[in-house]
């Protein structure tokens, strides 16, 4: 597993420039590294007063909003076509696989914010036929490639996927339409394009950041255009300049993904050709890892649904007790790679695990080893020793 030290100024990396190695490093971890894809746009918050489908607004409807005024409401799985099961992570604007759905609104997928109760992600349908927040109408069931391009010309031009997506992904601003990727083709490129027009619109997906419609810890941190001959960084999920970085401290850092060169053009464009930075906070990934055992686990979601129970929990990972900088190994948990999660009492606890500190026991089993950096400082205890 893959370690780097973060400056509180700078993440030493060798693609910098030699002037952005000049500045001082004052602090020095290990962190252990999942890479994450999927980031949100440049924070603006004008942008939720516009993704309106149906009268719901993104960050700023809740899904306690649609639960009064639609009992009928109900849970919804669902595909993550940019980012599916097979990728490492998830956007962390929205919670990743699940929503909720109505009949009172046909082919509409409704997702919450990771953070709060916001909608910030409507998932449409091949049963969607309406206006879409531009004022396009579209019906969902008979959309084409080809029909879509008639709608939005520069998406001929567009053609995207990711490594671990098996849809084309055509993109601006808001919204994203996927078709699926013919995996009988001997490769995906060169595109064969002309083959493609003819294939269905599988669905669309309509995501906002909400960070600027809602008053978050995040907003602490500058955004802005990147300087020169800089990477493009990320704080959990918001873009921020080089001078963004001074207002992180070090020790709330839980994750950080390191992209450079051609991958990371791939993922973000010519803009960061200078590498791409992706960084988590302990509290970000606590929020993400808190999700997703939620839709692993009804025991886990009535725990945690008490505030008060979250201080109370031991966290222990393929047999090995967590106590420092694991945030960002639970959080890099994913479907690939989880297979159980269990709860046991607090006298479960001390008799198996000799933790007398905590009231619960939330026991998770999945195909990643343990926190390298604990693993580290073990090993370097255990040889002091002698």
């Amino acid at each position: 597993m893959k370690t780097l030290y973060l400056s509180r100024y700078f993440l030493c990396l060798s693609l910098m420039q030699e002037t952005m190695l000049r500045k001082s490093f004052i602090i020095v971890l290990f962190l252990s590294i999942f890479y994450t894809e999927g980031f949100a746009q440049i924070d603006n918050s004008t942008l939720s007063k516009k993704v309106i489908v149906n009268n719901i607004c993104l960050c700023q409807t809740t899904i306690a909003d649609l639960k009064k005024s639609d009992s009928d409401l109900k849970d919804t799985v669902l595909e993550e076509m940019d980012l599916n099961a097979v990728c490492v992570g998830n956007d962390p604007r929205y919670i990743a696989g699940s929503g909720y759905s109505t009949s009172k609104y046909p082919g509409m997928i409704f997702q919450q914010d990771q953070k709060n109760d916001l909608i910030s992600k409507i998932r449409l349908t091949k049963a969607f036929a309406g206006k879409l927040p531009d004022g396009k109408e579209i019906d969902l069931s008979k959309l084409l490639l080809k029909d879509l391009f008639k709608l939005y010309p520069a998406f001929k031009e567009q053609w995207y996927t990711r490594g671990c997506s098996d849809y084309w992904n055509f993109s601006n601003d808001t919204i994203s339409f996927y078709v699926k990727i013919d995996s009988a083709k001997k490769s995906v490129f060169p595109i064969d394009e002309a083959y493609y027009m003819d294939k269905p619109v599988e669905a669309a997906d309509l995501i906002l950041s909400c960070h600027g419609a809602v008053k978050e810890d995040t907003q602490q941190y500058v955004t802005g255009e990147t300087e020169n001959n800089e990477p493009v960084y990320f704080i959990d999920s918001v873009r921020v300049t080089g001078e963004g970085l001074n207002k992180l401290n070090s020790n709330d850092v839980a994750t950080v993904s390191v992209y450079r060169g051609a991958n990371a053009i791939i993922k973000y464009g010519r803009e960061a050709k200078y590498g791409l930075i992706y960084i988590e906070t302990k509290k970000f990934d606590i929020h993400r890892f808190q999700n997703y055992f939620k839709s692993k686990s009804a025991d886990y979601t009535k725990l945690i649904s008490t505030p008060a129970n979250a201080p109370k929990i031991q966290y222990i990972l393929n047999k090995k007790v967590l106590t420092n900088n694991y945030e960002g190994n639970l959080a890099g948990i994913n479907d690939k790679i989880f297979k159980g999660l269990i709860i046991i009492n607090k006298r479960q606890l001390m008799k198996q695990y000799g933790v007398t500190n905590k009231d619960y026991g939330v026991i998770i089993t999945a195909d990643i080893p343990v926190n390298s950096f604990n693993k580290d400082k073990e090993k370097e205890q255990e040889k002091n020793k002698h």
